[in-house]
């Protein structure tokens, strides 16, 4: 979300618009006593009533599909005074209503805001952010914002606003499609070597894409953030590998510089070890990108006796040169770490990074094979014979879905996508992973 399209009634004591993650309960005390009113982004509910409740899912859907918005429960809509509510799972209903009646799902982040003398009692504070895939509908009808209110929108008198929605729509896709794309000088570079009858050059390009622009600038100055990720880039962090077994990774990154509207770090201050370096783009906006080359194994003879001697369906074992043989424990560790360390920082400076778009490309890889260098792999590949990737390029997450992070084991997900274009699954390269680990 740009910086014009996000609108809060939190305002800070220095002019700075507030967060759903950032404010208290003074927030809506000092709010209510501007005499705020309600408007084209936000309502009151005295309570959450039974007549209240099947409303909710109209009025989140018509922010969603215009410029986002606040719902909050516990304000009297007419005299603006504050009624405390109880303590309850409001998020738990509120989430399960939309899964039953809203197509697409709104996405809210939301929070319960309690006096000191009063624990248990609160309001209870939506946030929805504009959503990008309108239009978005509730009961089977499009909602929008009139005013203060929710209204349907109807086919026939409102064309104009429906081509409105579905435009915004494609030119939300078309904005994430341009941000998605390699535009650092880093790539897999390897000098061919005598009798290779074949060579190419991998790369895994991760995009990241906050719910809304986390205006780093305003948490810190550039230099400090730039000194910030540095540092905590070279603190080793755990990670779950599955619900038994934990891991400590870390890519540290050395090397940084100033770009337009970024600053961009690398793994590496040797110029010439392109085929090694890491590259991260961390924009101003929250926004990230990490330029990953493929790493390949270097002991080509040995990794060819192995295979020779673990697998028996092939005629000339020249067909072990037509492959090239990634460093599977170095590739994967690099894939969590990476994403893990950015989340980190991220969360340290904005508590309420929740929600964000994580697409990843996978360039040049055709008939590379994620190889771990260990026993229990040399026997899957007397059971299952060698696996290796069959097409040249992929893309996850195309449709530009939204992940909620709930811990690190959501980031094995895409670890999931990855080793399945090599042909292998989740378990297995968990359990290959796990055990390079434990050798290593």
């Amino acid at each position: 979300m740009n910086e014009e399209s996000f609108y809060s009634p939190f305002i800070s004591e220095d002019g700075k618009k507030k967060t759903i993650g950032e404010i208290e309960f003074s927030d809506v005390q000092r709010m209510m006593e501007k005499h705020l009113e309600e408007g084209y982004q936000l309502e009151f509910k005295r309570e959450v009533s039974s007549t209240v409740k099947r409303k909710i899912p109209n009025i989140i859907a018509s922010f969603a599909n215009e410029k986002g918005g606040w719902l909050i429960f516990g304000v009297d809509e007419d005299d603006h005074s504050i009624n405390l509510l109880e303590r309850k799972e409001y998020e738990l209903f509120i989430n399960n209503m939309l899964k039953d009646v809203t197509n697409p799902i709104p996405r809210i982040v939301t929070r319960f805001l309690s006096p000191e003398d009063h624990p248990r009692q609160g309001v209870f504070v939506i946030w929805i952010p504009e959503g990008p895939n309108p239009p978005y509908m509730s009961y089977g009808k499009i909602y929008r914002r009139i005013g203060s209110g929710t209204s349907p929108v109807t086919e026939i008198d409102d064309r104009y606003h429906l081509d409105r929605l579905y435009q915004k729509s494609e030119d939300q896709t078309q904005r994430i499609e341009e941000f998605c794309t390699k535009e650092l000088s880093i790539y897999n570079r390897k000098w061919p070597m005598h009798g290779k009858s074949y060579i190419h050059y991998g790369m895994c390009n991760m995009y990241v894409l906050p719910l809304y622009d986390l205006h780093l600038v305003e948490q810190m100055e550039e230099e400090r953030l730039k000194q910030y990720i540095l540092s905590k880039s070279s603190e080793p962090k755990h990670y779950r590998l599955d619900d038994e077994s934990t891991v400590m990774l870390h890519t540290p990154f050395v090397k940084a510089s100033y770009s337009a509207e970024s600053i961009i770090f690398r793994s590496t201050d040797v110029i010439d070890a392109y085929d090694k370096t890491i590259a991260w783009e961390q924009f101003y906006n929250g926004s990230a990108k990490f330029h990953i080359p493929i790493p390949y194994m270097e002991e080509s003879k040995q990794i060819h006796d192995v295979l020779k001697s673990s697998i028996s369906s092939y005629i000339d074992e020249t067909i072990f040169e037509q492959f090239q043989y990634i460093n599977g424990p170095f590739f994967l560790t690099s894939l969590i770490s990476c994403i893990g360390g950015y989340i980190d920082c991220m969360m340290e400076l904005k508590a309420e990074l929740e929600d964000m778009i994580i697409v990843i490309d996978l360039e040049n890889v055709r008939n590379d094979v994620l190889y771990f260098p260990h026993e229990q792999f040399q026997t899957f590949l007397e059971e299952e014979g060698l696996v290796f990737s069959d097409k040249k390029q992929y893309r996850f997450n195309r449709s530009f879905k939204t992940t909620k992070l709930g811990g690190n084991l959501e980031l094995l997900a895409y670890v999931d996508y990855i080793v399945t274009a090599f042909g292998l699954s989740k378990n297995q390269s968990i359990d290959f992973l796990k055990h390079s680990l434990n050798q290593g």
